[in-house]
């Protein structure tokens, strides 16, 4: 009775660790779209620098359909519309998408933006 315990215990031990592995999936990110490096920030989305801690504004342009912006609030609902063209210099066409870092997974949120076609390059902002 013992040995078959074990058995079992060990089984769905093994099964529990295998099924973990499986659902943990690598994050697809285009680096190239993303200006600034994501390796700097914490898990709580703040910019690591010494011994201080800052969230950041970003910024992108998508297109003005609300299709593409539906998309972008899926992503992170918090991100919102500005006025003007921004750092990125969004054409007439586009709208300018801001964000930021605090409290969020930063680098999953980006890294999802980063993989849409009509998204060229997310900047961070500097209020100036």
């Amino acid at each position: 009775y013992i040995i078959f315990s074990v058995a079992l215990f060990l089984t769905l031990l093994s099964s529990c660790s295998s099924s973990k592995k499986n659902s943990i999936v690598a994050e697809v990110c285009n680096n190239s779209k993303i200006k600034f490096n994501l390796d700097n920030f914490d898990q709580n989305g703040l910019l690591r620098t010494d011994d201080l801690k800052n969230s950041i504004d970003f910024e992108f342009c998508v297109p003005n359909k609300p299709a593409c912006i539906t998309k972008i609030k899926k992503i992170d609902s918090s991100i919102h519309p500005m006025n003007g063209k921004g750092r990125t210099k969004c054409d007439n066409n586009s709208i300018l998408l801001t964000g930021n870092s605090y409290n969020k997974d930063i680098k999953k949120i980006l890294c999802k933006i980063s993989q849409l076609d009509y998204v060229v390059e997310i900047n961070q902002v500097f209020w100036e």
